[in-house]
């Protein structure tokens, strides 16, 4: 077993050499998809627009969950280097709930200050009716609310923490009776395919909340090139795009 800190740092290495060997294609396909949360930016230029309509940029709970985002990113993929594939499970999942409650926060208190929206949010997220699924029936107005329903319940099966990790890591450590350094492909993939269906979901209740900013995105090539290329099924109904 593990014994300090620097046995610890050397299992990390050992897991991330053998990742790039084994996986480094799936690898660098999560790299790039971490840009397409970059391709947002647009976002930030439209708000400036409508500031007086939809509050000052330090008034909205959903703005600090899109700037977590970026972070999450790169958190997903350093997990995913490092064989901690559980915690990247968990980081979009954080992500997913986040931007749920935090927009459903921002609509029902518009004119509510940011402290005061962060201690409602502190609050209630514990809250089984504050559960996601539950938030996202409540949203009004909200175009195609069927599909993504089922969307966020299919995506929530797939991420949600689950025995089997925890089962095969004991029959590991039996086996070696150390920390097991153990590599695997198909969950890497699976990261990724999660990783672009939430930013689907994310991406596509922002756009519902501020519509307006629904012709600006379909002029920019960029974005719509990753919503073709990913093939991001939520975002091509909201902006009328052809997969």
């Amino acid at each position: 077993m593990l014994r300090s800190i620097d046995e610890l740092d050397k299992g990390f290495r050992t897991t991330a050499k053998k990742s790039k060997k084994e996986c480094g294609k799936l690898l660098e396909e999560l790299r790039k998809a971490t840009f397409f949360c970059g391709l947002f930016k647009l976002y930030y230029t439209c708000l400036k627009k409508y500031k007086e309509k939809y509050g000052a940029w330090g008034m909205a709970l959903h703005h600090a969950c899109l700037l977590d985002l970026f972070k999450i990113s790169g958190h997903i993929l350093f997990l995913s280097y490092n064989g901690l594939y559980r915690n990247a499970f968990d980081n979009i999942r954080y992500a997913l709930e986040s931007i749920v409650q935090a927009l459903y926060i921002d609509i029902r208190h518009s004119k509510t200050p940011l402290a005061v929206k962060i201690e409602i949010w502190k609050e209630v997220e514990d809250k089984r009716e504050y559960h996601a699924s539950h938030i996202i029936s409540e949203l009004k107005p909200l175009e195609h609310k069927d599909v993504l329903l089922k969307e966020y319940k299919e995506l929530s099966g797939i991420i949600h923490p689950s025995h089997k990790q925890v089962i095969t890591l004991m029959h590991e450590i039996k086996s070696t009776e150390k920390m097991a350094t153990s590599v695997d492909c198909e969950e890497i993939a699976k990261i990724r395919n999660s990783m672009l269906r939430m930013y689907d979901i994310f991406f596509f209740l922002v756009t519902n909340y501020f519509p307006e900013l629904k012709e600006s995105l379909k002029k920019d090539t960029d974005f719509i090139k990753g919503i073709e290329s990913y093939k991001l099924y939520l975002l091509s109904k909201a902006l009328d795009i052809k997969l």
